[in-house]
């Protein structure tokens, strides 16, 4: 399924507030109960906008806990995790989020943030796998589009986006444990599709087999499931030894990524796009929407269509 691929704060890389008031959530302000009732009805929703300063605290503390970004300090992890996904994946969220087709769960990301805070490293593969998936909530209903990467958290709760191979997809019924699947019918998250009954997926750690697959991410070898090893600045890397945040496997090496307005001959960047000005190259930010580009890793909407940045949701939605 490709619902949990999308990031992508994955790829996303801690402020003293909590998720509430990072959300735009007004805290109690400790009354009574019926003037915290009354609170929590008139409380605003979650916005997107707000959606990479809620989640810095404890994003940062799952890295550092578990060696997963180049960063010595939490303060370190904060600025490179806000600028990275203020720049790369907030603004695809609000732009799902202005069209009506995905919303942020404050529920979500308190469950998250109490899953990453005791979860073992090497079963978090990915940043929005297991709790985390559930911060954001879909409205697409069974049978209405949805597409890649981010654009898959359009489906609706209890369907998921099925891919084709035109690369845009259709939200379908998830079938639980047990259910039929194949034939046009799908597995929902955690559980994979065997002899045309889900299964539920082993975790790291557990025995697998043809019939057992690992959950996504992790390998099936000498019949246990295997997550990737994560590696810091300057190890060797390929597909079994993942890079760290805030650096790339460049000639078998994890070489650290440039931040907005440094060098990044020789590297990636890690929030913006690699511009070249006289003889050097700088990391500057990505184009909005209407801006000529060549590439979709030009934009911060990540669609280049016809030379142009496209705002979400991209051409697999009507």
């Amino acid at each position: 399924m490709i619902r949990r691929f999308a990031l992508l704060a994955a790829a996303a890389l801690v402020a003293c507030s909590s998720s509430a008031s990072a959300l735009g959530v007004a805290p109690g302000d400790g009354g009574d109960l019926e003037a915290g009732a009354e609170a929590a009805v008139d409380a605003p929703a979650p916005r997107a906008s707000g959606y990479c300063e809620a989640t810095a605290d404890f994003f940062c503390a799952f890295y550092l806990r578990c060696g997963r970004i180049v960063a010595a300090t939490a303060d370190e992890c904060r600025a490179t995790f806000l600028e990275t996904c203020n720049a790369r994946y907030e603004p695809r969220y609000v732009d799902l989020e202005a069209a009506g087709l995905l919303s942020l769960s404050s529920a979500g990301v308190d469950a998250c943030g109490a899953h990453l805070a005791t979860v073992a490293c090497e079963r978090q593969i990915s940043d929005l796998m297991g709790p985390c998936g559930g911060m954001w909530v879909g409205t697409q209903p069974a049978g209405a589009a949805c597409g890649l990467d981010v654009e898959s958290f359009a489906c609706a709760p209890g369907t998921t986006c099925v891919v084709g191979l035109d690369l845009c997809g259709k939200c379908q019924p998830a079938a639980a444990v047990g259910g039929a699947c194949g034939g046009g019918g799908s597995c929902g998250d955690a559980l994979a599709c065997v002899s045309a009954t889900c299964v539920a997926r082993r975790q790291v750690g557990e025995a697998c087999s043809a019939s057992e697959p690992c959950v996504l991410g992790a390998s099936c070898t000498g019949a246990v499931c295997v997550a990737p090893a994560i590696v810091g600045e300057g190890a060797a890397c390929d597909a079994s030894r993942r890079c760290a945040y805030r650096s790339a496997c460049i000639g078998g090496v994890c070489v650290r990524a440039a931040l907005l307005g440094e060098d990044c001959a020789g590297r990636t960047c890690a929030s913006g796009r690699c511009v070249a000005e006289g003889v050097a190259k700088i990391c500057r930010p990505l184009l909005d929407p209407g801006a000529a580009c060549t590439s979709p890793l030009d934009c911060r909407s990540a669609s280049c269509v016809s030379g142009a940045c496209r705002a979400l949701p991209d051409a697999c939605f009507p």
